[in-house]
Order: structure tokens, then C-alpha cells, then sequence
């Protein structure tokens, strides 16, 4: 069992996992000529030098041992686990409620060329963007997603969760409830407004993923449904935090630029942009690309398993517009910056990738889980937030900064006292 890394160290973790310091290689080699990993018979581990058995190599050991066992042929990470992406965070480092003033944001900034932090706010964002590069946004919108309602023959209290619209027509959705083992098959459940008006649904199916699917008893047209669920409806109290529905304003909660109604939670890193940052961008010459990925859970969920490869990941609805892919195929082609704003706008655009290595128009659910060593093929920067310890966020993250170089700004984010999930600081990673 591995060691989970004190309250505020994860520099100790990395320690504890074998890795020392070098400054003059960034790989590790079992001869003295090669810069490659390999491995013998009689030795699992790296070695920086012909004579030494264990890897000298600080933050890199980890990988070398790792990238050992990776199959390029078939693709294939081996011995990835959910903890090597294990950590703590001070509770006093994770904010409960969303700031008001968005200059008070601070921004990490993780250079990959020449492996530098520099710590900025999110106001000079600007600096890091040129004319011709382009910034992808997810435009979409959240709606309340939480329902209170009763059982009709008992009168049990539940709560349903929407998770997300399978059939229009039939006005069917898949949902969490809670208890979930008291609603079965064909259970009757009402839902009150503050007039005291009912809207009945039934319990039609169950899911593999221990969900329901729910069929809603109205005549109410699709749009006009829509806007009573939303009216009945909660907003989703953030999971990490004891942020509380009363302090919950869905205003607060959208993008400036949200357009798409879809998701059951916020898109956290877009709250960032104020209308002058998005000014002082677009004077500079900055495209603004837009795309939709609706949200569910997956931005909450924490990896169960201690496998990767075990891990599946919640299919989520992507719309990527062909005037989009004209913009970032244009930048990619110009050598520019395509800059995702959130890991489900990389996750959508990299689910939507041609034979060529340029992004295609779609219209799809993605439930794609990115871990190292993806290659990544249209997104070469991203603006995030600093995410939960174990959430399939962090093995994102890790495949796109390198492993090593991620922890070690995590680390130097907790020293430094950044404020981390969803209504922390952000983090830009070139």
C-alpha cells in the first residue's frame, strides 16, 4: 500500500516513490550512452550510470520505471494506478463559495519548453496569447438538475437527480435517485411546484450504472417542459465542498458566453473570463472558438478503481461546428496556440480527431478517459482549475504536462497557498 503524502508535501510523496535529482537528463538508461528506458532480467528499475542498479534521476524515476512497461505498439499503459494521483489538500486551501471579484484569481502558469511556474493573476492571461491563436470555450448552459419529490403510494421522501435526456418525444431521462433502493420498476413519483401542482413521472428502466430511467407523464411541449423542470428543479451543491443549495445563485453559476442549455453542473474554468479579458484578448488578435459538451458527472467523480484501464468514464454530448474546426485547423496549421478552456473542451475536441491530425465536425457522446502517455493531437495549451486528488482530471492533466512536472507544481501550489477546485485559482499549462 502505497503512502499517501502528508497534509502539504507532495514533494515527500514523490520522494517516498524513489525519485532524487539530477539537473543533465530527463530520462533514465540501464547504460551510460543511452537516454532511453530499459530494464534487464535482474532489475525492475532504471539506472542514470552502468554501475547503479537505482534510478538517480529526481522527478523522472517514476516515469522511466513506468514508461518501461508501456506498449507502444499496442497503445497500452500497463501499471498506471489511481493512486499515483493521490495527494492532500489543506481544507483551508478550498473556497465554499464563489469569489466576487474574478481579478482576485490567481493563475499558475506551467511552461512545458523550458519546464518553468510562474505565478501570475488571471487578468494578465492575455500575455500568453498572440495574434492567430485560438481559444476554445464549451458555451454550455446549466440547468437545475435536482428534484424533490415523494413516492405516490408511501409518501417517501426522494431526490432525483437529471443526468441527461434520452428520448424527447417520451420526455425520458436518465437519473440518480436517492434512496436508491427503495425506487424499483414501475414506481410512481410526483414532483409539487409552489402551487401545489403535481408532475407525475414513472420509473421505466434501470441502468448499469445503478441509475433509473425516468418517463415523465406531461402534455407540456418540449421547450415548455423544459422550463418547469428548470423551475421545479435545484441547482447541484458542489460535492467537495459544504457549500450548501441556499447560497446557490444559477446566475452566478453560467458563463458570460452560455449558450447551450444541457449541463447538470458548471463550467468552472469559463467563470474565469470577464467581458474586458475577453476585450483585451480580442484586441490582441486572439480567435474565440466555441463548442458544446454537455456536463454530467464526470467532473465529480473520483477514480474507484486502482487500475486506469479499469475506469470508465460517463458518455457526455459534444457538438463541435464546422466554423470551429475552420478556426483551430487554421491555427494548428499556422503553428498557433489552441488553448482549451476546461478539460471537457479538450476532452470533446480530442474525441473528434481526423486521420490527418486535424479536428473534424461532430455531433456525438464522448465518454473518452485521457491518461498518460495520450498524444495528444489538437490541443497543445489549457486553462484549468486545480482539481481534487484521485478525480480523472488529474491523470488528464498528467498526460498533458508530464507526470513529474504536474506534481511537482500541485506541490508548489499548496506552498504557495493557491486556492484549488472548483471555485479556486487557475492554472495554465503552455
Amino acid at each position: 500500500m502505497k503512502k499517501v503524502p502528508t497534509q502539504n508535501n507532495i514533494t515527500l510523496y514523490l520522494r517516498h516513490r524513489g525519485s532524487t535529482s539530477t539537473s543533465n537528463s530527463n530520462s533514465c538508461s540501464s547504460t551510460s550512452t543511452s537516454n532511453s528506458c530499459s530494464s534487464t532480467s535482474t532489475s525492475n528499475s532504471c539506472s542514470s550510470t552502468s554501475t547503479s542498479n537505482s534510478c538517480s534521476s529526481t522527478s523522472t524515476s517514476n516515469y522511466c520505471a513506468k514508461k518501461a512497461k508501456y506498449n507502444i505498439s499496442k497503445n497500452i499503459l500497463i501499471n498506471w494506478k489511481s493512486s499515483d494521483f493521490n495527494f492532500t489538500v489543506p481544507k483551508k486551501l478550498i473556497p465554499n463559495k464563489p469569489r466576487l471579484e474574478n481579478d482576485k484569481v490567481r493563475l499558475m502558469v506551467l511552461n512545458r519548453d523550458n519546464m518553468s511556474i510562474d505565478h501570475q493573476y488571471i487578468y494578465n492571461l492575455n500575455n500568453y496569447f498572440w495574434n492567430g491563436d485560438t481559444i476554445v470555450f464549451n458555451n454550455t448552459k446549466m440547468y437545475k438538475s435536482i428534484l424533490y419529490g415523494k413516492k405516490e403510494k408511501t409518501g417517501d421522501n426522494i431526490q432525483v437527480y437529471l443526468l441527461r435526456e434520452v428520448n424527447k418525444k417520451e420526455k425520458s431521462w436518465e437519473v440518480l435517485v436517492q434512496p436508491a433502493r427503495k425506487i424499483r420498476i414501475g414506481n410512481r413519483l410526483f414532483f409539487l411546484d409552489e402551487n401545489n401542482e403535481k408532475m407525475l413521472a414513472v420509473v421505466h428502466d434501470n441502468t448499469i450504472s445503478k441509475g433509473r430511467i425516468l418517463k415523465f407523464n406531461s402534455d407540456l411541449p418540449n421547450k415548455e417542459f423544459k422550463r418547469k423542470i428548470n423551475h421545479l428543479g435545484k441547482i447541484q451543491s458542489d460535492i467537495y465542498t459544504d457549500f450548501k443549495n441556499s447560497f446557490l445563485d444559477l446566475s452566478k453559476m453560467q458563463t458570460i458566453y452560455a449558450k447551450k442549455a444541457g449541463s447538470t453542473s458548471p463550467h468552472f474554468p469559463g467563470l474565469h473570463f470577464s467581458k474586458l479579458l475577453l476585450k483585451k484578448l480580442e484586441l490582441q488578435g486572439v480567435n474565440f472558438s466555441y463548442i458544446t459538451l454537455h456536463l454530467g458527472t464526470n467532473t465529480y467523480e473520483k477514480i474507484l478503481v486502482e487500475d486506469l484501464q479499469k475506469h470508465r468514464m460517463k458518455e457526455e454530448y459534444f457538438n463541435i461546428p464546422k466554423k470551429a474546426c475552420q478556426l483551430i485547423n487554421s491555427s494548428l496549421k499556422s503553428h498557433k496556440k489552441v488553448c482549451a478552456v476546461g478539460t471537457s473542451t479538450l476532452r470533446a475536441l480530442e474525441s473528434s480527431v481526423s486521420t490527418y491530425n486535424t479536428l473534424n465536425p461532430n455531433k456525438k457522446w464522448t465518454n473518452k478517459f485521457i491518461y498518460p502517455y495520450y498524444k495528444f493531437n489538437i490541443v497543445n495549451s489549457i486553462l484549468t482549475n486545480l482539481h481534487p486528488p484521485k478525480s480523472t482530471l488529474i491523470p488528464l492533466l498528467s498526460a498533458f504536462a508530464g507526470y513529474e512536472f504536474l506534481m511537482k507544481a500541485y506541490d508548489i501550489a499548496i506552498k504557495e497557498k493557491y486556492k484549488f477546485y472548483n471555485f479556486g485559482d487557475a492554472m495554465l499549462i503552455l
